[in-house]
């Protein structure tokens, strides 16, 4: 005989009557759950341990399983209509509160306060490097020869390269300038056009004045050197206010006698000003 064999077998039919006797017990143990009371009879307690001894473990987890849907869907109700209590309004009132606060202090106490960043806000991950230049800084239309990647560009050499450029300059201030005395008898330009063509005239002098005062400024310190350097070739480092006296001195020299007399009368009304300002102090 093999251990199968002595296994008994079911019908489908007994295994659909034990399902529906679980689930008349299980109806009828939640139904009783429900109606009990508060009766203390130990007559009553023992019928009930022997009817509890009668049902199965499957109608007593069905059963257990209706109870806590049941549960749980009163405990739903609850809470919805627990939803407009005082002490849910409250709440939401002190969340609106903190909110109004946050965004009060988050706000400038002045118009005239730096704006605070906030610590939260993230740090960036591409940190800006100093003397890198960025994407967004470059262009298309960059110029090779003025590249930092190149080193400092020598103004001197670059001034020797392009100083061809001061007679198109000359000419173009001179053509201007016979523009607007034409103006002035036959008035054939517009008066913004006149402004515009007053302003880039006075731009382009003072460009050509800024490159003279240049050339004459390097051309000093050049001849200085020359005249006091050593006898051993070393190179003689000046100091910046005695470059600022030597190119003066060269300028005070070259000027006629009434610009003398107006740069004169420039450095006493300095000087009057700065003894005023001390005076008040006093």
């Amino acid at each position: 005989m093999s251990l199968l064999s002595r296994v008994p077998r079911f019908s489908k039919k007994d295994v659909v009557q034990s399902e529906s006797e679980d689930e008349g017990w299980a109806n009828e143990y939640s139904n009783r759950e429900k109606s009990q009371g508060s009766d203390d009879d130990e007559d009553e307690e023992e019928e009930k341990d022997d009817e509890m001894s009668r049902i199965s473990f499957g109608a007593l987890r069905k059963a257990q399983q209706r109870m806590e849907e049941q549960g749980n869907s009163s405990s739903d109700e609850d809470d919805f209509f627990e939803t407009e209590t005082p002490s849910s309004l409250s709440r939401i009132e002190e969340k609106k509160f903190k909110n109004k606060k946050n965004i009060q202090n988050n706000k400038k106490k002045s118009k005239h306060a730096p704006s605070e960043t906030s610590s939260k806000k993230p740090v960036r991950k591409i940190r800006d490097i100093p003397g890198l230049k960025s994407i967004k800084d470059s262009t298309l239309y960059t110029d090779i020869r003025f590249d930092p990647a190149y080193g400092k560009s020598d103004l001197a050499k670059t001034r020797q390269n392009y100083k061809f450029l001061d007679e198109y300059r000359q000419k173009e201030l001179k053509d201007m300038e016979i523009l607007l005395k034409e103006n002035n008898k036959k008035n054939f330009l517009s008066g913004q056009e006149f402004e515009d063509l007053q302003y880039k005239v006075q731009s382009l002098r003072s460009r050509i004045d800024t490159l003279k005062n240049r050339d004459l400024e390097n051309q000093v310190i050049k001849d200085f050197k020359n005249t006091h350097g050593n006898s051993k070739g070393k190179p003689i480092f000046l100091k910046n206010s005695d470059k600022r006296k030597l190119i003066q001195k060269a300028k005070f020299e070259g000027m006629k006698s009434k610009q003398r007399e107006k740069v004169m009368e420039r450095k006493k009304k300095k000087r009057l000003g700065k003894e005023f300002k001390q005076m008040e102090f006093m």
